[in-house]
């Protein structure tokens, strides 16, 4: 825990603290405090295209979804995937660059499941899409990296067995039964990959 950088260690506590913060209300002040926290920051597609209400705090959500968790699972998932993942991406790059990579992957995750869920009125939340942003852009760099010749080999098959376990994992469900936002999961990797090409172009 002593070695994990400066942005992937805040971002890790801000979805710890938001997440017993919501907790905390449920079980004391606020009974339906979750459901207010998925209203104000859950992602809803149907309010880009006019099947719901578009309120004024709407354009947040295209960020803030990915700070609410459905769970202590979702959130455990998520936070463990940022540590083992995001730890290694924020000493390679540097923290401007990281914390592009995770906002743009959660950005085009919200895009990608507005476009393929137009009409959906169910609310998604958590940073599954900005962590798997940051996975894919880990591939990437592994695969620039001109002495490693077997990461180009391999860069290919790789994304599309995790475009596969994703969609797969996407027709299953959660383990709690809930459903999964698999587009938003392929359409943050993807970015990721794509924000990562464009910084090592740019680096060269």
């Amino acid at each position: 825990m002593l070695n994990i950088p400066p942005a992937t260690k805040i971002l890790a506590g801000l979805f710890m603290f938001i997440h017993l913060m919501i907790t905390g209300l449920s079980l004391t002040f606020i009974p339906d405090a979750e459901n207010y926290a998925i209203l104000f920051s859950g992602l809803v597609p149907a309010s880009w295209t006019g099947a719901a209400p578009f309120f004024i705090w709407t354009p947040l959500t295209l960020l803030l979804f990915s700070f609410v968790h459905g769970g202590w699972l979702h959130l455990g998932i998520n936070i463990l995937m940022l540590l083992s993942i995001g730890s290694g991406m924020e000493k390679s790059i540097g923290i401007k660059k990281y914390l592009l990579i995770y906002a743009g992957g959660t950005f085009f995750a919200a895009l990608s499941h507005i476009a393929f869920s137009p009409f959906s009125t169910m609310p998604i939340v958590g940073a599954s899409g900005g962590v798997s942003a940051l996975f894919g852009a880990m591939l990437y760099m592994m695969r620039a990296d001109t002495s490693n010749s077997q990461g180009k080999d391999r860069f290919l098959p790789i994304v599309l067995i995790w475009i596969g376990i994703s969609a797969i994992g996407g027709f299953l469900g959660a383990p709690n039964g809930s459903p999964v936002a698999w587009i938003a999961h392929i359409g943050g990797f993807l970015s990721g990959i794509g924000i990562m090409m464009i910084l090592l172009k740019r680096h060269n």
